[in-house]
């Protein structure tokens, strides 16, 4: 480091007080991942991470069978089982940056029966 970089004041910020952050816990299943937070679940499956979607079905039938079946380019499946009483809103995006996404295009909902 040279004498004048060591001279210079840094910014720090200020740190946020423990208190004040919401209780966080995480569970690692593998290279599943499971964060629950304030009432809610976050699950990231990493065994199909950087893998590239062939085909992405939504099944939904009068019965109890609802599921969405994605398909990737290596010819795995990720299955997920959905249970009855559920609304899908689906919406293709654009981000850009900072700002609002930019909607490609938005489906109608999609009601169990």
């Amino acid at each position: 480091m040279t004498p004048s970089a060591r001279n210079r004041k840094t910014k720090r910020k200020k740190p946020i007080e423990k208190s004040r952050l919401p209780v966080s816990v995480t569970l690692q299943e593998g290279k599943t991942t499971i964060r629950q937070l304030n009432g809610r679940r976050i699950v990231r499956f990493g065994e199909v991470k950087g893998k590239t979607i062939a085909s992405l079905e939504l099944f939904t039938s009068d019965g109890d069978s609802h599921a969405f079946t994605i398909r990737f380019q290596d010819r795995t499946t990720l299955h997920l089982g959905i249970a009855p009483g559920f609304t899908i809103s689906a919406e293709h995006y654009k981000n850009q940056g900072l700002y609002d996404p930019i909607v490609l295009k938005r489906w109608p909902a999609i009601k169990s029966e």
